[in-house]
């Protein structure tokens, strides 16, 4: 009996001493963890909460950006095409528009059409003065282009009344472009149009709320003689007469804007007299061309290039399914897309490969940064 008394006190003393030791273990261990997601960064957590109704793979692609940017803005930057600021861009020439396709004749269907090509490829407008003055702001990839539209017709731009308003008519080349515009802000409103002495007869409104409403919409006015004088045939009296006059009709309008470019009727000019056509003056009235175009045939080189003469400024014609048309360049420009201007979407640098180094106009950088590659 006191043997059994001994075995108990013993046996009461081990379990004692086991339980204390096992208490002790206990507590050295970490807290067991019942969800082990609670255990992922917070970030990731609030980033996939946030996307309710995401399915699970989107929520672990969402997861995936968070964890490894700097791969995922490799792989944005890859999808940009080289920049090359010295390539060529296109200075369109559209004339009239209609409903039948002629040499100089665009219908408003295919011109529709133009503007969904050229957007889709890559372009974006910029205005003549911005490309002159080497202003080119578009988004990196991207090539500027340049729309110009000669003769001053009703199917290019025209009022008409509407609730006792006078707004631009749908069916026209503005009307359409305003259009466009609405769906794809991103390919910009801009075009320069090169008038006569009557600027879109037919339209409502006088010729100078018509000009007005242009230049409202941020549209440029540009010279195109006042009578579409040929001016390789004209005398210098004759080419002061035709540009200065027009010159002071814009400026009875608008005293303060700035007409200083011409687009060649015929693309004619002579060489004896070319000085004239560029400035000159008529009645006290002077004028200074900074850009003279041409008759479309060929893209222009980028206003940095050393071969860049806005003075002797190369068009190309609208169109398609003839040589050195739109499209022709168009399809050009796929296959060697390394003669094609591509910006690197910063207005301030110019950017192309080193190997085309001594294609640049030093004297055109201005203040500028270069950039090679």
């Amino acid at each position: 009996m006191l043997y059994m008394k001994k075995f108990e006190i013993l046996l009461a003393a081990i379990i004692i001493i086991f339980s204390l030791s096992a208490c002790k273990t206990t507590q050295s261990l970490p807290a067991v963890t019942p969800n082990p997601k609670v255990e992922e960064p917070e970030k990731n957590d609030t980033n996939i909460d946030s996307n309710r109704g995401a399915t699970e793979s989107q929520a672990q692609e969402k997861k995936e950006v968070v964890e490894q940017p700097e791969e995922t803005q490799k792989v944005d930057n890859e999808k940009v095409k080289p920049p090359n600021e010295l390539g060529e861009i296109m200075v369109i020439m559209y004339h009239y528009f209609g409903d039948k396709e002629q040499e100089f004749t665009r219908t408003f269907d295919n011109f529709r059409k133009d503007l969904k090509v050229l957007y889709e490829k890559g372009y974006r407008l910029i205005s003549l003065n911005d490309f002159i003055t080497n202003n080119i702001n578009v988004p990196a990839g991207t090539t500027p282009i340049v729309f110009t539209f000669d003769d001053g017709p009703a199917s290019e731009f025209n009022l008409i009344e509407q609730d006792g308003k006078l707004v631009v008519n749908p069916n026209s080349a503005v009307g359409i472009m305003q259009e466009f515009y609405k769906q794809y802000p991103d390919f910009g409103l801009e075009g320069t149009f090169y008038i006569n002495d009557v600027a879109f007869a037919g339209s409502k409104g006088t010729e100078k709320e018509r000009l007005q409403y242009l230049l409202n919409l941020g549209m440029d006015i540009g010279n195109h003689t006042f009578g579409h004088t040929n001016l390789g045939k004209a005398d210098p009296a004759t080419i002061q007469k035709m540009i200065g006059k027009h010159v002071k009709k814009m400026k009875e309008y608008f005293p303060n804007y700035p007409q200083n470019t011409l687009a060649l009727p015929f693309g004619a000019y002579a060489n004896s007299t070319f000085n004239y056509i560029v400035k000159g003056q008529y009645e006290g009235v002077e004028y200074k061309n900074d850009a003279i175009l041409l008759v479309g045939w060929k893209p222009s080189p980028s206003p940095v290039h050393k071969d860049f003469n806005p003075l002797k400024m190369l068009r190309v014609r609208a169109g398609e399914g003839s040589e050195y048309d739109m499209y022709y360049y168009l399809d050009y420009f796929d296959k060697n897309p390394d003669k094609r201007y591509i910006s690197d979407g910063d207005k301030n640098t110019i950017s192309f490969p080193e190997k085309l180094k001594n294609n640049l106009n030093p004297e055109r950088i201005g203040n500028k940064k270069v950039i090679t590659y």
